[in-house]
């Protein structure tokens, strides 16, 4: 019985004692009988990558980890050491002050192409793609051609991140937005007898020749022609 009784003192002696040697350092914390884990966010174990909790007996070094969420702050660890960035759909409120942040709708999600909604924690696909779903989360965003876009006068082409604007649109800014301009005098690229009207919206039979959506003018092409030969 002797035995037993000094068995379990030397336990709780060494549980005693491990618990002094962790308050003692700054790196760790208990956190359960037995068990510690790293003591301040963004930091892990050097030899596994995370944070985990574990047995005082798998204790290693601990170290700076990137892509490590914060327990309180809608934030995670970049590679800099004591850096952080705020999660994708956060901004920082007052980064000088602390780690705060707040949901902004319109911003680009860092990994899908996906813009945050006005609702916190909703997203809405970038124009031209859809979601791919498990369960009630979206996990991947996808290229999808040939879908309208009524609101944007624009259509996504089968070549990914490309699109075409409705008939008797042009773009306004081509290649640096998807704004679009009614163009009055345009052949209906859908119904080549129709040219645009004045009045947004309004078409008139096309009695003579005109250039269709998107097509480049001929004093164009001659020039860009002479330009290749003269390359040449």
């Amino acid at each position: 019985m002797n035995s037993y009784k000094k068995i379990a003192i030397g336990i709780v002696a060494l549980v005693v004692l491990w618990h002094l040697v962790v308050a003692m350092t700054n790196q760790i914390t208990v956190c359960g009988l037995f068990l510690s884990k790293p003591a301040d966010p963004g930091y892990g174990w050097a030899d596994s990558g995370n944070a985990d909790a574990r047995f005082f007996w798998q204790i290693t070094g601990v170290k700076w980890l990137a892509g490590i969420k914060h327990p309180e702050f809608n934030a995670e660890t970049t590679p800099t050491q004591g850096d952080w960035k705020p999660l994708p759909g956060y901004q920082f409120t007052d980064q000088a002050k602390g780690l705060e942040t707040h949901w902004e709708a319109g911003l680009l999600h860092s990994d899908y192409m996906a813009w945050s909604d006005e609702v916190e924690g909703k997203w809405i696909p970038v124009t031209g793609y859809r979601f791919v779903y498990q369960g009630d989360t979206f996990i991947e965003s996808v290229w999808d051609p040939g879908k309208r876009y009524d609101d944007l006068k624009v259509i996504s082409l089968p070549e990914k991140d490309q699109y075409k604007p409705f008939a008797g649109y042009t773009f306004l800014e081509p290649g640096q937005s998807l704004k679009v301009v009614w163009t009055p005098g345009l052949v209906n690229s859908d119904n080549p007898r129709l040219i645009a009207g004045t009045k947004e919206g309004t078409w008139k039979v096309n009695h003579t020749p005109s250039r269709r959506s998107g097509e480049v003018p001929w004093v164009v092409k001659k020039i860009a022609e002479r330009v290749i030969i003269h390359a040449f």
